[in-house]
């Protein structure tokens, strides 16, 4: 992750499937440049796409994200939208990233910073 004190992006969209793309792609570019490995990213990528589809509909969809030296914090919510399912959402969720909590219309998504291997230089 970045050095120094905690960082932000925000963006905001449309709640409509036309405009999915644009979370993904802000999360995933963020990602990818705060050096999280490829894996994680497809795997955080594939968590901000579904969470954005369970936030459709009237509205708009607002992303921030903050990161520190520990770890990324992914805020995605809608507040005209309340989540169908959201405990079947966070359970999804937990399996891609490790940590997510859904609460009516938002999501939380954190991943903590990963440490090098031992082997590698």
């Amino acid at each position: 992750m970045t050095q120094g004190t905690q960082d932000q992006l925000k963006v905001s969209f449309p709640a409509s499937p036309t405009f999915t793309r644009i979370g993904r792609v802000a999360v995933a570019g963020l990602a990818l440049r705060l050096g999280i490995e490829v894996a994680m990213v497809e795997k955080l990528r594939l968590a901000v796409d579904q969470t954005v589809t369970a936030l459709h509909g009237p509205g708009r969809v607002h992303v921030q994200a903050n990161w520190g030296t520990d770890e990324l914090t992914v805020l995605l919510g809608n507040p005209e939208v309340a989540i169908h399912d959201p405990e079947q959402l966070a359970e999804e969720l937990v399996e891609m990233v490790g940590q997510a909590t859904v609460d009516g219309g938002s999501v939380t998504l954190v991943l903590a910073a990963q440490k090098p291997d031992a082997g590698s230089s």
